[in-house]
């Protein structure tokens, strides 16, 4: 049985089909003006005060909400723990290979790592 969790992922990789070029440039720039290594969209179905909007959910037709941010951000925010960012990286991998997302889902979040390739599957 499919549960609601998967639901909201299996969407948001829908909605990832849509704008993954654009998720890789994003991510490109921020790498080349060193501004960080590691990028973090933000998926979330309201409004958010965290990171930049990056597109008019209406204007490109997608479920989500996503908004742009980095890792130095979320640590000075107290989303991630200093003491965690070896273990995000590591989770993380290569930012050009896969895509961070932190979702939120009402007052929680959750990040998730998507594969660029698995996104035109």
């Amino acid at each position: 049985m499919v549960n609601e969790k998967e639901i909201l992922i299996e969407s948001i990789k829908s909605d990832f089909k849509i704008i993954e070029s654009h998720l890789k440039e994003i991510t490109q720039r921020i790498i080349d003006e060193s501004i960080s290594t590691y990028p973090i969209f933000i998926a979330s179905q309201e409004m958010v005060n965290i990171g930049s909007p990056i597109l008019d959910r209406n204007e490109v037709q997608v479920n989500w909400f996503f908004n742009v941010s980095i890792l130095e951000d979320f640590v000075r925010k107290g989303l991630i723990q200093a003491d965690k960012t070896a273990e995000f990286k590591r989770a993380h991998g290569d930012p050009m290979e896969k895509a961070c997302i932190f979702v939120i889902v009402g007052e929680e979040g959750q990040f998730i790592f998507v594969p660029y390739d698995e996104i035109d599957q």
